[in-house]
């Protein structure tokens, strides 16, 4: 957030508000889709034994391609690649999925304790998410996070998702700020970073184990690797 004038003092910019994707940055991804896996081996699968149960979470992982697919294609696929004794229609498997995600979703460590924190400085919050509303405001429910929140855009209400800039400029003119005073914070490296950095917001990358890869020509303002991280990013801001 920094600029350097021709007068050579340094500027910082007014941080008022922060965005943040939901999936895999707010709530830990990877083990809401295990526990989620082990309900759906329980209702379909009860017999399979550990072998077949690896080949099952194997399958839907892949499948899934980390909640970017399609739910409809996941199921062709899942219904062509494994060994079901009592299918379920397309109808039946989206409504079990859709029942069971919230419930099986899984907060990503210090969630409650960072929220606090960055209301308590008088940011203004929000989320940019895809999915549908049914399942992406449950989540939020069952998180208990909604009221840390001031603005909620969901690509399925929204009619747009991420990487395109009006899902961007949606949340910001919630929020009533501008693209300086904000930064957003996300996982995937072109929906969330290349995205929001298109639209002038200062993005940031939370990844648990990653690199950044170099041949992308957007780089991220900062990298954490814990969402606690970002206290002591905006401690350094503020102080600066």
């Amino acid at each position: 957030m920094l600029t350097t004038p021709a007068a050579g003092k340094q500027v910082f910019k007014i941080l008022t508000a922060i965005i943040f994707d939901l999936d895999e940055t707010l709530t830990d991804r990877r083990a809401t889709i295990d526990l989620f896996i082990q309900r759906l081996i329980d209702r379909y699968f009860p017999n399979a034994d550990e072998h077949t149960q690896h080949k099952i979470a194997k399958r839907f992982k892949e499948a899934d391609h980390n909640g970017y697919r399609d739910k409809q294609e996941v199921y062709r696929i899942m219904i062509q690649d494994l060994q079901w004794v009592n299918p379920p229609t397309a109808d039946e498997y989206l409504s079990f999925f859709r029942e069971q995600i919230p419930l099986c979703i899984q907060p990503m460590d210090q969630l409650h304790s960072v929220l606090r924190y960055l209301k308590s400085k008088g940011l203004k919050l929000g989320i940019i998410t895809y999915g549908t509303v049914q399942v992406q405001q449950a989540k939020i429910h069952q998180l208990g996070i909604s009221g840390y929140f001031d603005s909620i855009v969901i690509s399925e209400e929204a009619g747009i998702k991420k990487p395109d800039s009006q899902i961007y400029m949606k949340a910001l003119d919630q929020l009533k700020v501008m693209p300086a005073e904000v930064w957003y914070v996300g996982d995937h490296p072109h929906n969330d970073i290349v995205g929001a950095a298109g639209c002038g917001i200062k993005a940031i990358w939370c990844t648990r184990d990653g690199e950044w890869d170099d041949s992308i020509e957007v780089k991220p303002y900062r990298i954490i690797y814990k969402l606690e991280e970002l206290i002591h990013i905006y401690a350094e801001h503020h102080e600066g």
